[in-house]
């Protein structure tokens, strides 16, 4: 599936579901990410891969249903800090 056919799927999810209940999911998948790199750390078998695809997935919907630009800038600019840090 190429961006633009995610993009629409994203959209129509969103409008499906509405906009909390796709956040409500994402804070869901979320925690099981979380959970997930909590198990591999402790050297418990995980399904790490699996908590990253829905979360990656969860945070392009989120991106849709907020300022994408405003997310860009601030991700740009904690960017150029870290490589500053890294450089320091």
């Amino acid at each position: 599936m190429n961006k633009e056919e995610r993009i629409k799927l994203y959209r129509q999810v969103i409008g499906n579901y509405g906009e909390a209940a796709q956040q409500i999911v994402a804070m869901e998948e979320c925690s099981e990410l979380i959970q997930a790199i909590s198990k591999k750390l402790r050297g418990r078998e995980t399904n790490l891969e699996e908590e990253i695809a829905d979360v990656e997935i969860m945070l392009e919907q989120l991106k849709l249903m907020s300022n994408e630009s405003l997310i860009e800038e601030i991700k740009e600019s904690k960017l150029q800090r870290l490589e500053k840090r890294l450089n320091e």
